[in-house]
């Protein structure tokens, strides 16, 4: 299955417009040491309740995001192209290592 990708410029710019909701599947740890602002924490290992649990805007894009990428694609592959109201769904390319190469601001625990 193909999964749609954002970069993240792109996914920053949706988010500053309110376009678009973070979701963030690393583990809660990883997430208290550094995360983007206003991402909600539905780690991989709590999947599927954690996901079932967001509730999620339906006018929004939703962005799932991980470290690098690979984890965020599993929950990408496995929810589907289109979140619960039919949501546009997509992988940030590259995780939170990307979005602060990128030099995009982080919260660091």
């Amino acid at each position: 299955m193909t999964v749609a990708t954002v970069d993240v410029e792109t996914a920053a710019a949706w988010l500053q417009a309110g376009e678009a909701v973070l979701i963030d599947v690393r583990e809660a740890d990883e997430f208290a040491a550094a995360h983007v602002e206003g991402a909600i924490l539905a780690p991989l290992s709590a999947m599927p309740a954690a996901w079932q649990a967001l509730d999620l805007p339906a006018d929004r894009k939703i962005v799932v995001m991980c470290l690098k990428g690979g984890r965020s694609h599993q929950v990408c592959a496995f929810i589907g192209p289109t979140g619960p109201e039919g949501q546009p769904l997509f992988n940030l390319t590259g995780g939170i290592q990307a979005w602060y190469a990128a030099g995009l601001p982080i919260i660091e625990g």
